[in-house]
């Protein structure tokens, strides 16, 4: 088998676009006839496809700081229960799975018998960050710049696991295929979409349990980003915003 991986530069519910694209071929001359029994024919190695890639960052910069308090965040607040926490800024998008699948197929017209395999298998995971800074925070370039690096520290994290993710995809699909099988025959013709959507679902069940130690990895990492050491060195680096910063906080 050939298991490929193509990637561009790097990088939630899992979205799977199953797509049987079927290559009729009538072997009722080539195929071995022993007997009774029929032989599936040769046939291409499976390709897998795992492409992980991301969009170029986008920034928002137009949000007031009271706006972007109303923003779900699923990081855990490092401070204190006694302490109020401020969001400045925040990076957005989520990892995005897309898969397609198409098979070949080779038929015994005269026995009512047929042969389907795994022609591609196609994987694509993708990230589309957006780094929103409040208003108020970018109008200070040393703000700007303490809270652009810290942003940026989630988008390397998403495009890491990104990576990471693809590499084991693409490994745990080819290992459980072959131990099943890349091919399935011969079965009664009238079976074939039966057949087809159980190879389909094995694929995506692999996929679907990486996806989920995906998303509970990507949390454990971006709360680590979070942390109340990194919160306190983004407000150090600009201790002149600190009068600024109170009178803001004061007005949300």
């Amino acid at each position: 088998m050939v298991l490929c991986y193509c990637f561009d530069l790097v990088i939630n519910n899992i979205r799977a676009n199953f797509m049987l694209g079927v290559d009729p071929l009538t072997f009722s001359t080539l195929l071995v006839l022993a007997g009774t029994k029929l032989t599936c024919p040769s046939h291409e190695p499976t390709k897998i496809n795992i492409i992980p890639r991301t969009e170029e960052v986008k920034y928002d910069y137009s949000k007031p700081l009271r706006d972007i308090q109303n923003y779900n965040l699923d990081t855990v607040d490092p401070y204190a229960f006694h302490g109020t926490t401020v969001t400045q800024a925040l990076m957005r998008g989520q990892i995005e799975l897309k898969m397609k699948t198409s098979f070949g197929q080779a038929e015994f017209q005269r026995f009512g018998y047929s042969c389907i395999w795994y022609k591609d298998i196609t994987v694509e995971l993708f990230i589309d960050p957006t780094i929103i800074i409040a208003k108020e925070l970018y109008n200070d370039s040393c703000m700007r710049k303490a809270l652009l690096e810290h942003e940026l520290k989630h988008v390397r994290v998403d495009r890491e696991i990104v990576n990471k993710y693809a590499k084991t995809m693409g490994t745990k699909i080819f290992e459980a295929l072959k131990s099943r099988g890349f091919s399935v025959g011969p079965v009664p013709s009238d079976r074939l979409g039966e057949i087809s959507t159980k190879m389909q679902k094995v694929v995506h069940q692999i996929l679907d349990l990486e996806y989920k130690k995906l998303g509970i990895e990507r949390a454990e990492r971006q709360r680590a980003v979070d942390s109340l050491g990194e919160y306190e060195s983004v407000d150090d680096k600009c201790p002149s915003f600190e009068k600024k910063k109170k009178a803001l906080y004061s007005k949300l």
